[in-house]
């Protein structure tokens, strides 16, 4: 599957995705409910935080930005972890951002 296909995809895709996110400057492997719908990923802590219409997502990822051309699983040199993928995701820099161990600023 190629990463326009899934976001041209209109069927509902729901489940729990492992992402890796930037904490305190080190790299950390969260479990969240995961949603995908008009172009993006949302995520929540809980699948009841989806439902309670209260609940804004606790973040989203915009796959309109993808680099990605393909969505592969990722080698056992980039994450021991099994059926990982990856996506990279162009963002628009913002002021005070710096390298990191998941982002590159240019």
């Amino acid at each position: 599957m190629t990463a326009k296909e899934a976001i041209s995809s209109h069927h509902l895709h729901k489940g729990f995705l492992t992402i890796f996110q930037e904490e305190s400057g080190l790299g950390a492997w969260n479990r969240r409910w995961c949603s995908v719908q008009d172009n993006k990923i949302y995520y929540w802590l809980y699948p009841e935080d989806e439902v309670n219409m209260n609940k804004e997502p606790h973040g989203e990822i915009d796959l309109r930005h993808c680099k990605s051309e393909k969505v592969t699983v990722a080698s056992r040199l980039d994450c021991a972890r099994p059926n990982t993928f990856v996506l990279v995701i162009l963002q628009p820099a913002q002021p005070g951002d710096r390298n990191s161990i998941i982002s590159e600023s240019n």
